[in-house]
Parts: structure tokens; sequence; C-alpha cells
């Protein structure tokens, strides 16, 4: 799994949530980094920030959806921007799931993307 946050505090947090669960997890921390680690290796799911540095998380998301090699890996935001239009644009774009941070424990943010995907 990918984990896409700016924060390296946050990002690595949840890496740590993630891995105590079973995941192997990397950590990019801007919109062109993830797209280069996306390229190079494969991901089963990408948990992807909104407001990162050098392309913004729909902008990753829209250039993901749009690869054939990548289009058919899953993508749950995980933001703290909670406004409809940008939910909206996200799941438009192929989001399986949109998680808003501030809602939600590091653990149940686990729960709710283990739920998703089924693992």
């Amino acid at each position: 799994m990918l984990i896409v946050e700016d924060d390296r505090f946050i990002g690595e947090l949840y890496q740590h949530q993630f891995e105590k669960y079973g995941f192997v997890t990397k950590n990019a921390y801007d919109g062109q980094e993830a797209l280069d680690m996306i390229k190079a290796d494969k991901y089963d799911l990408i948990l992807l920030d909104i407001i990162i540095p050098k392309i913004d998380g729909i902008g990753v998301l829209k250039s993901l959806k749009a690869d054939d090699k990548t289009k058919a890996i899953p993508v749950v935001v995980l933001s703290n921007l909670g406004q409809d239009e940008v939910i909206k644009e996200a799941l438009h774009n192929g989001a399986k799931a949109y998680i808003i941070k501030s809602l939600y424990t590091p653990d149940q943010v686990v729960a709710e993307v283990r739920s998703i995907i089924g693992f």
C-alpha cells in the first residue's frame, strides 16, 4: 500500500497503524513522488491526501485513473477537506471512498480501509 501524505509525522503514524494490521506500506510525500513510485512498483491500494505539494491529490487520482496500468488500483482519499464539491470530485474521478481525517482515529481509518478492500 502507498500512503501519500505530505506531513511526515501523520504519514508515519498511518504507516505504523497499517503495518500493525499486516499491511506492507511505503510513503510518498508529494504527488509527483507518488506517481513516480506507482510507475516503479506495484501497489494494491493507495491512501491519498488531497492537499499535497507538486501535484494535488485530485491530479494524482486523475493520472492514475487515466492510465490502463494503474486505473484498477483502489484509491481511498484521506483528507481533512470536507467540502461536498471536493468529495464529489474525488469520487467522480474514481476514489473508492473519501475519509475525513479529523472524524476518524487512526484505528478507525484502518478498519474503514480494511472493510472497503475486504482485508
